[in-house]
């Protein structure tokens, strides 16, 4: 292809010109050039330009092969959604939609009491929900509104673990035995940024210092963020240690994030019930009647308040009799416990 004033990206058959200014005439001035000298060279080659192009800017008066080119302020490019600010938005609440409908195919696989154990659900989560929500993270982490695709990501952890809405977050990562979503794509980021530091001869050198300039808070280019985290050595089970230790005692007692969390094979039905006295969100009388579906949270011990902590350690028909952090470890005692347990947690 013949030289442009703008740059040039491809990937197979998909490509586009950008360039920039602070003048829109000299923007609309070089695009239009540009588009005239691919012209001649596509004609050369019996090939024609499609003039409802879409571009990801403002009205700009852009002409091809004397075709006004349509605009259109969110564009596809590579399966990215763009936006006139690079907010990266539409394409996050894209993103989102995609994952509640993938959620929905998790769902299927998690029956109270038929459904595929823990780690079943994990591999189907990564392969069908993660490779979805992390496509090019590395461009879009930086982004106000990451906190949309994080949602369906607790969403595809609290399926896994077989907990209940109200579980702390903090419990997911460490029950479904995947690391965070912001640090899964930071980690992501600087596979890439070491991809692109080892080949000096790739384009994107020439544009890193400049995306790395000084702008809006808001605008926090991913390079600069790959440089600080390759300069305080990131480093992901790290990062996720560092977190699991300051977060509640109960998740500090778990074992290390280096293997499956304690019954991770265990029956959907027992794992989830195992859950949910871990983290002590269950559906026990004191939840059903904040949820309005009950008039009364007390148990049926007599007790005020029959919460999961009361079942498992001070009701007299039903608590443990073991240590309590059994259940964190989960030995055959308390194993056996939940398989006689006689409500549903």
């Amino acid at each position: 292809m013949p030289p442009t004033q703008s740059q040039k990206f491809g990937y197979a058959d998909d490509w586009a010109i950008a360039t920039r200014d602070k003048s829109m005439k000299t923007t609309e001035r070089v695009l239009t050039e540009d588009l005239a000298t691919l012209g001649e060279f596509f004609r050369s080659w019996r090939l024609k330009l499609n003039p409802n192009t879409k571009m990801a800017h403002r009205q700009l008066q852009v002409y091809a092969d004397n075709h006004l080119l349509t605009h259109n302020t969110t564009p596809k490019y590579l399966g990215v959604t763009l936006d006139r600010t690079l907010s990266f938005k539409q394409h996050l609440q894209n993103t989102a939609a995609k994952l509640r409908t993938r959620n929905n195919i998790i769902l299927k696989l998690c029956g109270t009491t038929w459904g595929s154990n823990a780690s079943t659900l994990r591999c189907s989560a990564l392969g069908l929900v993660y490779s979805t929500a992390e496509y090019c993270a590395p461009v879009w982490l930086n982004g106000a509104h990451t906190r949309l695709v994080d949602t369906q990501l607790n969403t595809t952890m609290r399926l896994i673990s077989g907990t209940i809405k109200s579980t702390p977050t903090q419990w997911l990562p460490l029950l479904s035995f995947i690391p965070p979503p912001e640090l899964r794509r930071q980690n992501a980021l600087l596979k890439t940024f070491k991809k692109i530091q080892n080949n000096p001869n790739l384009p994107i050198q020439n544009e890193i210092a400049d995306a790395n300039r000084n702008r809006l808070r808001s605008r926090n280019p991913p390079t600069r963020t790959a440089e600080e985290l390759r300069a305080n050595d990131f480093q992901l089970n790290n990062q996720w240690s560092n977190i699991q230790n300051e977060a509640i005692p109960a998740i500090r007692d778990m074992p290390g994030i280096n293997t499956t969390p304690p019954g991770f094979g265990l029956p959907r039905k027992v794992w989830s019930t195992l859950n949910r006295i871990r983290t002590g969100h269950g559906n026990c009388a004191d939840f059903r009647y904040k949820w309005d579906q009950t008039q009364s949270p007390e148990c049926d011990c007599g007790a005020e308040r029959q919460t999961i902590q009361h079942i498992t350690t001070e009701c007299p028909i039903r608590r443990y009799d073991g240590d309590p952090e059994d259940f964190l470890y989960a030995t055959p005692a308390s194993i056996e416990y939940i398989y006689n347990l006689d409500i549903k947690l």
